[in-house]
């Protein structure tokens, strides 16, 4: 059986062990993840609903694209491989800017997460197991959704966007 190995980090998101996904989850590790936040060709923010044999937030809605760095992995390379596994579109580092660096809390599950934007619009192509849908939204219509206390987005998603939305809006 093939294991996720994460890079356990201190509060300086220095790396300290490697560990197993599981007990990184159970024991509340510190550990890192990347969002990445994409416009459609029409210029609106994809958004994706999770599939529902995600093990944390399945059918919630979150940014474009996320997910852990790998042990040994950086930031920027790990937006790269998320990008294609889950969305089907190959780039470069250098199509993404990225927004903010969020240090770990409850909602973040521990992670430290870095949130990038993509400079280019795509058109992607969801990878079925891991997205369920995905759709395009304005700023101002998610922000509509999470002040009238929508539950179809993932706690993270919301803890997230309200950090980046004036970059957002921005680059919009």
């Amino acid at each position: 059986m093939e294991y996720e190995i994460f890079d356990v980090v201190n509060l300086r998101d220095e790396v300290m062990y490697q560990e197993k996904r599981s007990v990184v989850h159970e024991k509340g590790l510190f550990h890192r993840a990347v969002h990445i936040f994409a416009r459609s060709k029409n210029g609106m923010w994809i958004l994706q609903k999770r599939s529902a044999s995600k093990d944390i937030d399945p059918l919630l809605w979150t940014s474009s694209c996320s997910g852990h760095v790998d042990a040994g992995e950086d930031y920027l390379n790990a937006v790269v491989r998320e990008c294609e596994e889950e969305l089907g579109v190959s780039l470069l580092t250098d199509r993404f800017l990225e927004l903010i660096q969020i240090s770990p809390c409850h909602e973040t599950g521990n992670e430290f997460v870095r949130v990038f934007a993509l400079k280019d619009l795509i058109s992607p192509k969801k990878n079925l197991e891991e997205i369920d849908a995905l759709e395009t939204y304005s700023i101002s219509e998610i922000e509509k959704e999470i002040e009238c206390g929508s539950q179809k987005f993932s706690i993270s998603f919301i803890h997230i966007f309200k950090l980046i939305k004036r970059h957002l809006r921005r680059l919009t």
